[in-house]
Order: C-alpha cells, then structure tokens, then sequence
C-alpha cells in the first residue's frame, strides 16, 4: 500500500528541511525473528552506513552468546530480543500505548576528530510482539531522516525527536506509524557543544505532571524557548534536566549544573531521579537546584556552594578498598564513573526485593547497577545494591533499559568499544536489545508513562485527574491538609505548577506571577506547622517560584526552625531563592539573619552583604554582636569567604565590637585573619609571632605567613627572607617575595632551592618561570647542573614558552630540549607507544615506579585513588582499562577538551605570567588553579587573559621520560586498585 512519508534533513547549520516523497512497502528478507518489514523506498536511498574504528576487524560476541554469558542472578534470564542487522547504534527507546517498542539510532555521532558525519542520517524505528513471545514479529522504520537523534517518545498526538539544536515534533495522530505531516520544530537553542559534544540534549520521558521533561550535559548548554522567542526571555540552560509544556509552550531549566545526566526516573510518589556521570552518579532532582560540576563555579556569582548527589558511594575506588570504606561490603566498586540510563523497578512481576530499586547501566563496567533509596529527614540516600547483570561481551556498550508491557526489563546495547569520545572510531553495524526476565515474571500491563502513573493509588489518581484538567486549586489546597506527606509535597507543587520558575541568575524579565493569596496562605502554614523535612524542602524550592518581595515571608519562617540547621541542601535551596532579593533589597537579609538558625545560610547572607553592601553588614555585625557563637562564627566565615584575595578592606564601624564579642579559641584565627586586612596592627603583629614561633604548628604558621601576605602587611619581605630555610614554609614565604621583590627574587629563591620540600619545589620553579629575567637565571642554573633539568614539568616549559621571547625559548631547546607537539608527532607516538605496549611488556611493569612517575608528572592536577590535585578530571572512574584511552589523553590531551578545561594565560601587571584554568572571575577577583597552586588574583592586578584552545595538561607529557618510565607510570594507571609507592619515596 502506498503511504505518503516526510523526510526531514537536519544541515550542519540547524535548519530543518523538508521533502515529501513517496513510500513503497516491501518487505525485506525475513531474519530468525521472521520479522516483517516496513521501510523507506529506494526512491530514497538511506545512506550506507559503515564502520569508521581503527580496529574494525573487531567483532562482539554473537548475540545470542552475549545474551547467554551475562551474570546474573539465580532465576533471572536474558535474551535477544533483536540485533544487527535490525537494529543498529541504538541511543535511545521508548513505548508507546500499544506496548511498541520505539528505537532512536543514531549514525552522525562520530569519532572526536570528525565530531558528527552528516553524510549519514539517523533513524527511528518500531518493534511489536504481537504473539508475545518474547520477539519482535514486526519492525517498522518510522523516519530515517533526522541528524544528530538523541532521544525519541511518543504521546500527545505524535512523536518527539530530540535532534540538537532543535526539538522536533512529528504528528501521528492515529498511530499508524506514519507521520501526518511535515514535522514541526517545537524547540530550538539547544547547544551543541565543540569538544564534550557527547553532553548534548537528551533524555525525552513525560512526567505525572504532563511536562515533557528532559537532560542536558553542562558542556552542551544552551538558552531553549520556542523560535522566535527573544533572548533575554529564555531559560540559561548549562546542564542539568529541563521540562517542556506542549499545550502552554512554555520551557524551564528546572535545575543546574552535574556533568552530563543521561538517565532519569520518578519513584511510586514521583520523586526524580536523575543518573549523571564523573563526579557522582545518583541525584535527586528538586527544581532551582544548583549542583555541583567536575569544575569551575556557577555563572551566578552568588551561588557560593553547590548541592551534591545523594548516594554514600562512588562505582570506584577513591580512597582504597571498598571493604575498608564501606563498611565489610563486597569488594565491587560498581565498575567505574560513567553511568548511562536509568528505571526505577516498579514492575510487580519482578521480585520483592527489586521494587523501588533504582537500575543503572555502567559503561566501563559493562554492567547494570542497583541502588536501594532510603529516606533522610528531608530527603534521600542512595544505598550500594549487589549488580544486577555483568556483561561479558567486550562491545557491550548499554545505553538505556526500560520495563516493557510484559513485565521483563529490556535493554539497548549502543555495542562497540570505545567509550562517549569515541577515540578510535565508531563501529556502527552493530546494535542489540537484550530482554531480561526475573523468575516467573511474565505479566502483561498496560504502559504507563511515567510508570509511576501505574496503579490505582492516591497519587495516581491525583496525576492523572490533574492532567485531564479536573483538579482545581480549592482541591489541590484541601489536600495540603493530606496525612500523606507525598500528597502535601504534590499539592505545592501542583498549586504552583505554572508559576514562573527563576532561571540561573533570577527571574525572567517577562515572568508573570498569579495573585493568589490563599495558596499564598497555605505555604505560610505548611512551613510553619508541617514536620515533614521533605514537605520543607519543597517548599524551600518553591521560593524560586514566588514574586521577589514575597520571598521573606516564607523564607523567615522556614529558618527559624531549628531541626534542620544542620541539613546539607535545605540552606542552599533557601539561599538560591533569596539571591533576587537580596539583589534588589540587601537590608532584608539583616532581618532575616536576625532570626535565622541555619549557621550554613548566616554565612551565605554575610558573604552577599560584605561584598556588595558596606552599610547593610555594618548593621549585621551590630545585630550579630548578640548572635549564639555557632551564628557568629557563620558570620566571621561569610566575611573571610568575601574577602579571600583582597589586600585591604575599609573596617565596618561595629568590627571592633563585634570582634571582641565573637573572640573565642574556634574563632580567634579567622578574628586574625580578617583584622589583618582591615589594618588592625594588633591582629598583624599577633600573626607575625606565629609565623616565627617555632613551637607553633606548621600548619598554623603557614596560614598566618599566608595571611599576611595576602593583607601586604609591612615588612613583608623580611619577614619571609627569615623564614626561607624552613621547610614547608618556605613555600609560602617564596610566594610573598615574589609579590613584594619582583624579578630581584630570583638569586635568594635559587641559592635556597635545595631547602625547599620535593613537592614545594615545582611551585618554586612556577615562581621563576613567570618572569623572563628569572627564567633565564633558572635556565643557566639547569645548563649547569645544579638543578636536573628532570625537575622542569612540560607544564613550566607551556609557562616559559608563553613569554614569547625566542632568545629564552633558544636557551630552553638547549637546556631541556624541544617541545614535540605537531599533530604529525602525536600519532606518530601514539602508534609507536601501542606498539611497545604489549600485555607481555606491561605486565613486566613495575606499578610502584609508575606511581611514583605519577606523583611527580601528574598528581599536581589530576587525582587517582584519592591522591593528586583537583585541577583536571578525576582519573579513578575513567576508562584507564584501554590503552587507547590513555594514550589519547596523554599524547594527545588537546584534541578534545570542554571549555572548563582550556588553558589560559594571565598577564600580571608586575610582569609576571601564568598559565593555569580560570575557575571563576569577577570584577574584584580571578580565582586561577595553576599546576601548583590555587592563586585569588585581584583583578586591579591582571593586565590580559588570554584562553587558549588547549588543553591545561600540556602535550609532551611523555617526552622526557625513558621507555622505562612509559611503561610504569601506564601499567599503573591502568592498575584496578591502588599499589605502594616504592620504599622511601615521596607521594
């Protein structure tokens, strides 16, 4: 039969284009499954899809094979539900009302060096099990047009395509499988990022409230709203999940932040949950949260801390054994930090103890995670459940998993070997969807969507009669009177359902707020008579949702309650919603800080006053002078947060008083450390007896010499020249002479080198490299032996090289040799390095030399098991199992890199130059983490910043060290657990 077919071709610019052609079926030669097929003509040939991965010779185990090798528990079976060649590079799945199985495949995704093939196009299609056997018996290709396919779902009247930039929308109105018509670009603004381009928008799932609901990675951010919709009034989007409202058009980033989330569900009483990658793996989602990234701060220059996950774990090993940190468990970490997909079990075919248990696939533990959530007082915590499945198939590459209509849990398998870079190519002829079934578990259901809608509860009947429109907000009112905590916490949110929602930095300029003082009412009393924490924490969200000026007056009264002074999230959730007010009336935070009993939210409005109102903290230190101690030690905490890099700050006129009544054994440090930079002599000459004390404890003489350097105290530089034999403290005596000596530093610095500790002395050397005078004294004294040349990182030659002086880069070529950094050189020493490499030769390796090449080359910005610096990735989840992947990395770091982690370089006015990431920056301050340091740079001092397109860890890494050395340092990269370092030696 002859049916008329929309082609839609996304171009590399984003704009949609669309063709009407005709569609012929014919069935394609019948597969074991006796599939009938349904698809494009050859009017309109899909392009050949190829292999593009250096070793495409590779194959994954048979599918069958792969299905039969999995581990799992005892009852438990998988099998095949389909594979290649019927299905191929599949990202994403849903199902429809009819139980269907729907299939994103996506094809443009590409290795990193090509990013996207537009050559190709991506495709959706559909399965049914019509006799219910467990396979499919028909496959239907939907539309094999889009680019760049990410996510698909279906309802409302269609089919929905998330195809960054844009989200698309396809009518069907009648199901039939073939679109009505041309297919409507419904969002746009969806960014496409330049090197983390695998953190773009996915993740399409409605939600019980009837939003369309979906994830974005911070590295792919964007501003979505409707075409056309101006810029100032559109959501910033930089990670995190946002929702979509069909029928009203209206777009929210609901919250921000995390590394790139690709999995996401609502429990029984229709929490989400989300899955993210990295820097932690399970999340809570509550709208107006911030949360934490792998680097850099907010875009909001008052978010001063950020919400983390909820799980009291990691998938791998960051501080040692998993026995020795949790508690006697099974020594599995989980498989490491990239987790793909997620569902809640709420299937009641499935065993008791799955029900509410959150699943996860783990890319490079080629397996699927479970986690038990547990309430909190006023939220939840993820607990570590044994694994479900472990893969045995190298290719297995899980991207999403989903209970079907009969009760087994179904999961795609993207199949190939390279991780979400995809370094060496993709292998795109292979795909599968794996069926799993739990003991006697085969029962037929309807789809619900979300699944938490499944059932006849409460709950479920209050979702659905709110989407069908029968639930006003008299009724919703009522039931904040509920005894179910969940029915209190949905009739917030329902109530407030369509108030505007701030985005990162506050309101939209064309936010409209209803006048409804009766639920205006009804939130005041919640928050004055309800004990449920999470009820509060609701609440604290919808602060967000509130015009400014009524923010105080529920703010006031959730924190006075003094049961959850000491919650992690409650006080940032609160401070998040009062940052618009205090913008447009600081003097209210004086009052509220008057009553407040959360020392952690005292803090953060200390902090907003002492930067950005001089009279309104005066008034606080007034008030504060009566404060509880917990409350003033908040609010010394708060200034010296405000304050960290400034040389000096004007005194409030109540400093004094308030000091002498906050003065105590806790705060008499801070006390110190604020007077100095107020011009208190007495505070200066109180830490200057510190720093030459020598009974005094190291750590306390360091942060009073840093202190006073930080204030410019007087006598500064004899004060340092004193204490340059000391070691530890040495470090920071160097670092005050060379703000206060300048370049005449550089012989004192030189002539003490051998006093300072192995580790202060790549901070040295970072000292003398920053100036071109002293940089070529530290040259000479390496030309003459007296420093081993070994000592100079490839990072301090990126800074020596940076000066741009060619008689100084003439000197380094002699003295340390040349930077081989071509992209000709690269894969050259990739190729020769996979060649050396073998299992034979790094199982020879010795992994305690390799740590300690580690310490010494890599550990100022990069953790493993717990050790190193936090400047770059943490390497410990990371896919360190592939040489590939290493050595991509090392060789090579700048072919890809986010944003976050690009280098730039700063130009002091004294003639200095660093190198190092930029981790935020204001009109006071730039926070720069160097190799070495974490330096707070006034910004009256930075002549120029220039951000470069590569990567902070430099290339060269390997090239002064023997073959030796190579194979050590990646033997112990590679190593599953943490190994000694050698005896004696310094980590």
């Amino acid at each position: 039969m002859e049916k008329q077919r929309i082609t839609q071709l996304m171009g590399f610019s984003g704009l949609l284009l669309l063709a009407v052609f005709q569609l012929t079926a014919s069935p394609r030669p019948q597969t074991s499954f006796s599939l009938i097929v349904s698809e494009p003509s050859a009017t309109d040939e899909f392009p050949t899809v190829y292999n593009s991965a250096a070793e495409a010779d590779l194959l994954p185990l048979p599918a069958g094979e792969a299905a039969a090798s999995m581990q799992l528990p005892p009852g438990f079976h998988a099998e095949v539900f389909a594979a290649e060649p019927d299905v191929q590079n599949p990202i994403a799945m849903t199902w429809d009302g009819h139980g269907r199985l729907w299939i994103a495949e996506n094809y443009t995704y590409a290795e990193r060096s090509q990013k996207w093939d537009l050559s190709l196009r991506d495709r959706v299609l559909v399965f049914r099990d019509s006799d219910r056997d467990g396979r499919p018996d028909e496959r239907t290709v939907f539309l094999d047009s889009v680019q760049r396919l990410t996510s698909v779902e279906t309802g409302r009247g269609g089919v929905w395509l998330m195809c960054p930039p844009q989200l698309l929308f396809v009518p069907d109105a009648d199901q039939d499988l073939v679109p009505d018509g041309p297919a409507e670009v419904v969002l746009d603004g969806f960014e496409i990022g330049d090197s983390s381009y695998h953190n773009l928008a996915n993740g399409l799932r409605w939600g019980p409230d009837g939003w369309l609901y979906g994830r974005c990675g911070h590295s792919c951010p964007g501003n979505p709203g409707v075409p056309g919709t101006p810029i100032e009034n559109r959501p910033e989007l930089d990670g995190g999940i946002w929702r979509y409202h069909p029928e009203r058009k209206i777009v929210e980033a609901l919250c921000h932040g995390t590394v790139n989330p690709w999995g996401h569900d609502w429990d029984s009483d229709g929490e989400l949950f989300f899955i993210n990658t990295v820097i932690g793996h399970l999340w809570h989602m509550i709208p107006g949260s911030h949360f934490r990234e792998s680097f850099g701060e907010s875009s909001n220059p008052h978010v001063y801390d950020r919400m983390d996950m909820i799980a009291d774990h990691y998938h791998f090993d960051i501080r040692g054994r998993w026995s020795e940190s949790r508690d006697g468990r099974a020594n599995d970490y989980g498989g490491g930090h990239a987790h793909i997909g997620m569902t809640i079990c709420q299937s009641s075919a499935w065993p008791a103890e799955y029900q509410g248990r959150v699943l996860t696939l783990n890319m490079h533990g080629r397996r699927a995670n479970v986690e038990r959530l547990e309430r909190t007082p006023t939220g939840y915590v993820g607990r570590h459940q044994p694994d479900l499945f472990v893969s045995a198939d190298p290719f297995f590459r899980g991207i999403d998993l989903s209970f079907g209509p009969d009760g087994a849990l179904y999961v795609i398998d993207w199949s190939d070997t390279g991780e979400c870079h995809e370094h060496t190519g993709v292998h795109r002829l292979s795909g599968r969807i794996f069926r799993i079934t739990a003991p006697n578990s085969v029962q037929y259901s309807a789809i619900s969507k979300p699944e938490c809608l499944r059932g006849d509860g409460p709950l479920q009947e209050l979702w659905r009669s709110y989407q069908a429109g029968r639930k006003t907000s008299a009724q919703l009112r009522e039931l904040s009177a509920s005894d179910d905590e969940h029915l209190r916490v949905w009739a917030i949110r329902l109530l407030t359902d369509f108030w505007p929602l701030d985005t990162i930095t506050g309101p939209l300029p064309a936010a409209e707020y209803p006048d409804d003082p009766l639920t205006l009412q009804v939130l005041h009393q919640l928050a004055e008579n309800d004990s449920s924490g999470l009820v509060h924490r609701v609440l604290a969200s919808t602060l967000q949702r509130l015009p400014v000026s009524q923010r105080a007056a529920l703010a006031g009264r959730l924190i006075g309650n003094q049961r959850w002074a000491a919650d992690r999230d409650l006080p940032l959730l609160v401070w998040y919603g009062l940052i618009p007010l205090a913008d447009s009336a600081p003097s209210v935070l004086v009052d509220l800080a008057s009553t407040c009993t959360w020392p952690h939210l005292t803090r953060f409005m200390t902090h907003y006053l002492a930067t950005e109102s001089n009279q309104d903290l005066d008034r606080l230190l007034q008030e504060a002078a009566s404060f509880p101690a917990e409350q003033q030690n908040a609010v010394l905490l708060g200034m010296q947060d405000a304050w960290r890099g400034r040389r000096r700050v004007a005194a409030p006129a109540a400093w004094s008083r308030f000091a002498d009544a906050a003065d105590s054994e806790l705060s008499r440090p801070v006390i110190r450390e604020l007077g100095s930079l107020l011009g208190d002599s007495r505070a200066m000459q109180e830490l200057r007896q510190i720093v030459l004390d020598q009974s005094a404890a190291m750590p306390q003489r360091i942060s009073a010499l840093q202190s006073m350097i930080t204030a410019d105290a007087p006598e500064l530089e004899e004060l340092c020249q004193q204490v340059l034999s000391v070691k530890y403290l040495n470090a920071s005596a160097a670092r005050g002479l060379s703000a206060v000596a300048g370049g005449r530093v550089a012989p004192l610095l030189l002539s003490h080198y051998s006093q300072f500790a192995s580790a202060d002395r790549g901070t040295v050397l970072e000292i003398l490299a920053a100036r071109p005078d002293s940089a070529r004294l530290l040259l000479q004294r390496i030309a003459a032996k007296e420093i081993a040349a070994s000592d100079l990182s490839v990072s301090h030659v990126r800074q020596l090289q940076s000066h741009r002086d060619a008689e100084l880069n003439r000197i380094l070529q002699q003295t340390w040799g040349e930077l081989r950094d071509s992209p000709e050189d690269r894969l050259e020493l990739i190729s020769s390095l996979r060649d050396k490499l073998s299992d034979e030769e790094l199982q020879a390796a010795d992994r305690s030399a390799g740590r300690l090449v580690f310490a010494r080359n890599c550990s100022q910005c990069h953790q493993l098991y717990g050790t190193g610096q936090q400047v770059g990735p943490d390497l410990t989840g990371a896919q360190r199992s592939s040489l590939d992947y290493l050595l991509s990395n090392i060789v090579d770091p700048s072919a890809l890199v986010s944003r976050e982690y690009r280098m730039s370089i700063v130009v002091l006015a004294d003639g200095r130059v660093l190198n190092g990431l930029v981790v935020s920056r204001d009109d006071e301050r730039v926070v720069l983490r160097t190799p070495q340091e974490r330096l707070v740079l006034a910004a009256d001092d930075i002549d120029e910043i220039q951000t470069t397109a590569l990567s902070a860890m430099p290339d060269g890494l390997l090239q002064n060290l023997s073959q030796q050395q190579v194979r050590d340092l990646v033997a112990y990269l590679m190593s599953p657990a943490q190994v000694p370092l050698p005896a004696g030696a310094e980590d």
